[in-house]
């Protein structure tokens, strides 16, 4: 998992932040962390969380594209590899 920020000080914060600040893995999926207090997680959590879940609804293998998926549309690709 890569880190980053300053572990000692929470990404949102310092100003309204309760509790431990540590390291937390982001939502996305992306493998990152990032320093957050409990409650600015706790806040993240209730802001991201459900965009999250209604996207792994619609993407539930990330490796595998869409059907709708066109790579020949302004040349993307689904795969980095």
């Amino acid at each position: 998992m890569e880190h980053y920020g300053d572990f000692e000080e929470c990404l949102d914060g310092p100003q309204d932040c309760e509790g431990e600040v540590f390291a937390r893995g982001a939502l996305s999926g992306s493998r990152c962390a990032y320093a957050r207090c409990e409650r600015h997680f706790e806040e993240y959590v209730a802001r991201v969380g459900p965009r999250m879940a209604e996207l792994r609804q619609h993407y539930p293998d990330s490796t595998t594209p869409p059907s709708w998926f066109d790579p020949s549309i302004a040349g993307e690709v689904w795969d980095l590899d």
